[in-house]
């Protein structure tokens, strides 16, 4: 078993192209291709940046890949679809793409601010998502809720442990973040997540606000675990001797 707890006849990456004529609302980049690792622990986690999607005209049709993902995870029950108004689906767009212009005008011109997708994705997990600090401070202002949790039971802090984003992680900590929730799908923590991408400063921010290291997901695996295997070793030595909790 290696390192993403794949055995090895699954491990194997998939490439599909995106939608005809999806708008790329990529995490952050542009590629031509969205990707997943089959039945990985990291690959089919929406928060991982080894995972593009294509967003617009694909969520105006319910579907998007990582839709078709989850679909295998998530029971159908669980699965319920949302149709978003024109400014729903403006408001989650804007939210991920940062435009805290649009997402101030949207807000005040009466759409709610924790609408959900049919994944029961909200704003703030869009924003956080990408790292857009004053987005997602002007979603709390405005009373979205700091832990929903989408269908695979992550929030916006899992999202924002994902990547390099030091200050909305702090954010979203002091504004009174879990730091310890867990996905229901791998039972990841936002530790775990950052743990996973090699993250050192978010890791360091998580754990002096009180991450516990020795939780352990579905696998039984714990941050410092994910850490090692993934090849991460200043966050595997960051784990080892963390620092005090403030």
């Amino acid at each position: 078993m290696n390192s993403l707890g794949r055995e090895p006849q699954e491990q194997v990456e998939e490439k599909q192209k995106a939608p005809a004529g999806a708008t790329d609302f990529t995490l952050g980049r542009e590629p031509q291709e969205w990707t997943h690792h089959k039945d990985s622990r990291i690959g089919r986690m929406f928060h991982t940046r080894n995972f593009g999607f294509r967003y617009g005209e694909a969520m105006k049709n319910w579907i998007t890949p990582i839709a078709l993902l989850l679909s295998l995870c998530v029971p159908l029950a669980a699965q319920t679809p949302v149709q978003l108004t024109a400014e729903e689906q403006a408001l989650m767009e804007a939210a991920f793409a940062g435009n805290l212009e649009e997402v101030r005008r949207l807000v005040l011109d009466g759409t709610r601010v924790d609408v959900i997708d049919e994944e029961r994705r909200t704003p703030l997990m869009f924003a956080a998502f990408n790292g857009h600090a004053p987005v997602a401070e002007y979603l709390l202002d405005a009373g979205a809720e700091i832990d929903a949790k989408d269908s695979s039971g992550r929030t916006a802090l899992m999202n924002a442990a994902s990547g390099p984003f030091a200050e909305t992680v702090g954010l979203l900590l002091t504004r009174g973040a879990d730091v310890n929730v867990q996905g229901t799908l791998e039972g990841f923590t936002p530790l775990m997540t950052a743990a996973a991408e090699g993250l050192a400063e978010v890791v360091r921010i998580l754990l002096s606000a009180g991450a516990d290291p020795d939780i352990k997901d579905k696998d039984g695996d714990t941050a410092l675990t994910v850490a090692k295997q993934n090849g991460h070793s200043e966050v595997a030595a960051l784990l080892e001797n963390p620092p005090a909790s403030e």
